[in-house]
């Protein structure tokens, strides 16, 4: 059991922070090089439910294994990488749940009435979307480092 709950571990964590950084890093910004803008947004908002999708299983997975290798045994480093989990779960629903979708709605009205102010909106909720999402790669490379370095199962 140990063996399996540790893999799942590793293998939760490196996934997520694999994709995050693949569609962030090449994925996305290759749409918006190759495709038209319009098009690529397209691409990138139908990619958005699998891309969150993934981030909601692998972070359970990560939590929940991370959690019942370290019960009854938290030192500081578990307490801080388990602190460090938790926030890009967080992070990831909240993109995925609240922010990316408002900006969908705000990009469809705009192109449904050529309204600027939504085109504004959604340029808002976009970044904020980029930031998180940065934050949250950034916190899993943390985890990926603070597991590699000091954490023991």
């Amino acid at each position: 059991m140990y063996f399996l709950l540790k893999s799942l571990y590793l293998y939760s964590v490196s996934l997520w922070v694999g994709s995050l950084f693949f569609f962030t890093v090449v994925g996305a910004p290759m749409a918006f090089k190759v495709l038209k803008k319009e098009e690529a947004g397209k691409y990138t908002g139908s990619v958005f439910p699998k891309y969150f999708g993934l981030g909601y299983l692998f972070g359970a997975a990560a939590l929940v294994s991370f959690y019942l290798l370290t019960k009854g045994n938290l030192n500081a480093v578990s307490w801080l990488n388990l602190a460090l989990l938790l926030l890009m779960n967080l992070l990831n629903f909240a993109n995925g749940l609240f922010i990316v979708p408002k900006a969908g709605l705000l990009k469809a009205s705009f192109y449904r009435t050529n309204d600027k102010s939504y085109y504004d909106k959604f340029l808002k909720f976009h970044a904020v979307s980029m930031v998180l999402n940065a934050v949250t790669l950034v916190l899993g490379l943390m985890v990926i480092g603070i597991t590699a370095l000091y954490l023991t199962f």
